[in-house]
């Protein structure tokens, strides 16, 4: 029981120590120790340590009036690295992350899966042409997660509900024979969400993100891991009613949340094109004024529920996430007028990870779990 207190203590000290310089990029041996609390000698010996398993490198020195110049230490971001997947019913996204949690390449291309064996591979083929280029071998791959809009089942092998993309509930067993790394499957706003927990300085508290995508989903996260619900559906914010009777949902449903907030409300006008939506806004559109000023009252009306529920920063992600921003003040205006209690509505956040952020956070799901185990 006392060795296995202690090993447990020295992998807690090990993990800390990987952690510190992952997130400081660039550290001395002394800074180390001085920061996390630990002595000189077990902070060279955790150090030894992560060298002898080819995780961290000397990187330098840094500059000094007086005395030896201190090494400079950094992780090596490279030794493994993950894939990340994101299907949507209009396209594919990947990415390869490496172990600080940033994206090393990108792909992001038309493609309309469908539930034939010719899809498969096309999508294999994909996969396979994207780690070539990049000159990465399988045994430097942790795994692929595999971010799609539905309902996972706690296996994160089978689709329980995926009423937008036409593939079966074994999905991710079929993608895991191509493949030697393993696979496992996510909700896309859980991703998206993990990946923002990432970009921001969100440690040791609960925020809610919200995909405003071509669907509306959300996520709830812990310090940093989603709740899940009873269901593994926590989060679906989307299919909340804010209008009763209101416009038909996709999920059957009349007046849901997506059915009013989601990106296709306004891209809808421009062949579903959000970047052409805003760019004609931009020139004095003022039918699409409107439609925006529409747009942002329901999203406050989303918005206001889900804080008066859960009391907790709400970020605004998905594709509306980038764009916005420029009506940041707007929307903590109209929540502020809507909300029961008095609120300066700034626990309405902008996202930071305005990139792939599903197919990230599908990465670093498995880049989380590889740190946790150093």
């Amino acid at each position: 029981m006392v060795q296995e207190r202690r090993q447990s203590v020295k992998q807690y000290n090990k993990n800390r120590v990987f952690r510190f310089i992952a997130a400081r990029k660039r550290v001395s041996k002394q800074e180390i120790a001085a920061e996390l609390g630990l002595s000189l000698p077990t902070t060279t010996q955790n150090l030894n340590a992560l060298k002898e398993e080819g995780l961290i490198t000397e990187n330098g020195t840094f500059e000094s009036q007086v005395g030896r110049k201190a090494r400079a230490i950094s992780i090596v971001p490279g030794f493994r690295v993950a894939v990340g997947l994101d299907i949507t019913p209009h396209h594919i996204s990947l990415v390869l992350a490496d172990l600080n949690g940033d994206i090393i390449d990108h792909l992001r291309k038309g493609f309309t899966i469908s539930s034939d064996e010719a899809s498969y591979l096309a999508l294999r083929d994909d996969i396979e042409t994207f780690i070539r280029k990049n000159r990465i071998r399988p045994e430097q791959i942790l795994g692929m997660g595999i971010s799609i809009p539905g309902i996972i089942a706690f296996d994160h092998k089978t689709i329980v509900e995926a009423d937008t993309l036409p593939v079966p509930n074994h999905f991710c067993q079929i993608m895991q024979e191509f493949f030697s790394f393993p696979c496992r499957i996510l909700n896309d706003a859980s991703c998206a969400g993990v990946a923002e927990f990432w970009r921001n300085d969100y440690e040791n508290q609960t925020i809610v993100y919200l995909l405003l995508s071509n669907t509306v989903g959300g996520a709830i996260l812990i310090n940093g891991a989603p709740y899940a619900g009873m269901t593994n559906r926590s989060g679906e914010f989307g299919h909340m009613t804010i209008v009763p009777g209101g416009r038909h949902c996709s999920c059957g449903k009349d007046g849901c949340a997506e059915a009013y907030c989601s990106a296709l409300v306004l891209s809808g006008h421009t062949d579903n094109n959000l970047e052409t939506f805003f760019r004609e806004l931009d020139s004095g559109n003022r039918e699409f004024e409107a439609l925006v000023d529409r747009y942002l009252e329901d999203l406050a009306i989303l918005i206001n529920n889900v804080n008066l529920s859960l009391d907790c920063p709400v970020v605004l992600g998905g594709y509306m996430g980038a764009y916005l921003k420029r009506y940041l003040g707007r929307i903590r205006e109209l929540v502020r007028e809507r909300c029961t209690f008095v609120t300066d509505g700034l626990y309405v956040q902008p996202c930071a990870c305005e990139f792939e952020a599903a197919a990230l956070g599908a990465a670093i799901s498995y880049i989380e779990e590889f740190i946790k185990n150093i």
